[in-house]
């Protein structure tokens, strides 16, 4: 091996480290507290908006056009929270801002889906999911 070759793995290998310690901090910072609940909530409304999207094309497959409302606000809230769910996961610089602008986009889906809340139980979780990453969201961003 030439000494070309042994700086060049030398500071591959401290440039590793650094990236190494300082992701771990970040992982280790957004694994707890306010963006740990964040990460989680939007985990939740992932999980419920999913579901929501089956039963609303169903619905409208039946005929029921009310649908179509609720499944354009699901699919803005599961881009929002998808995005969310990683910034906050590894502690980007850029989680703020998007939490406040994800809070928004679930209120508006949570309003949306206390249309069919009462008679639909899939819109009561999703409303719920919805209320709860939008609380975290709030919190976080404060």
């Amino acid at each position: 091996m030439d000494r070309r070759q042994l700086l060049s793995g030398a500071a591959v290998a401290g440039a590793a480290s650094v990236l190494g310690v300082s992701l771990g901090s970040a992982t280790a910072a957004a694994s707890t507290g306010a963006w740990a609940k964040v990460a989680e909530t939007a985990a939740a409304c992932q999980t419920t908006g999913d579901a929501c999207v089956a039963h609303c094309i169903a619905e409208l497959a039946k005929g029921n056009k009310a649908m179509a409302e609720c499944l354009a606000s699901v699919n803005d809230m599961l881009a929002s929270t998808g995005a969310l769910m990683k910034l906050a996961s590894y502690g980007s610089k850029h989680a703020k801002a998007h939490a406040k602008a994800c809070a928004e986009v679930c209120k508006e889906c949570a309003k949306i889906c206390e249309v069919h809340a009462k008679h639909m139980d899939i819109c009561k979780r999703c409303m719920e999911a919805c209320q709860a990453c939008e609380k975290a969201c709030v919190a976080a961003a404060a």
